[in-house]
């Protein structure tokens, strides 16, 4: 059973799994990660450049089959109730077409496309920029 740690004595061991699978570069950020029953890391999402009404999340998984509600639930609760934004905000290679399809599924809209926004081994890369604003997320208590 897959189970969310919110420990932050996680924290460096969540961020140095998620750092290659979603390309983010931080020092200051807080995570929630899940663990397998075997303790290996299977998807951590991250929150950063939390500026009191945004914070930006990157969420990276080894299967989608990990991506459960109770866990985009928590997320959103996360985001909305404890840190208490007005929005979050998520990007994404424009490339990558199951996540933005996951980013899409749980509610995020469009707000922008960033052409040759990102330089990764000489070659450019385009980012789709995503938001929700506190009132459209169905996910927590309004």
């Amino acid at each position: 059973m897959i189970r969310p740690i919110l420990d932050q004595s996680w924290k460096k061991k969540f961020y140095e799994w998620l750092q290659p699978r979603a390309d983010i570069d931080t020092d200051d950020y807080v995570t929630i990660g899940f663990l397998d029953d075997w303790d290996n890391i299977v998807g951590v999402i991250l929150f950063c450049n939390y500026d009191g009404n945004n914070i930006y999340v990157h969420i990276a998984s080894d299967s989608p089959r990990y991506v459960q509600r109770r866990f985009i639930k928590l997320m959103f609760d996360y985001i909305f109730n404890q840190a208490k934004c007005q929005r979050v905000t998520a990007t994404c290679y424009s490339h990558k077409t199951k996540s933005r399809k996951l980013i899409e599924g749980v509610g995020f809209k469009q707000e922008g496309y960033l052409k040759n926004f990102v330089k990764k081994h000489d070659k450019l890369y385009d980012i789709a920029l995503y938001g929700m604003q506190k009132e459209d997320c169905k996910w927590v208590q309004q």
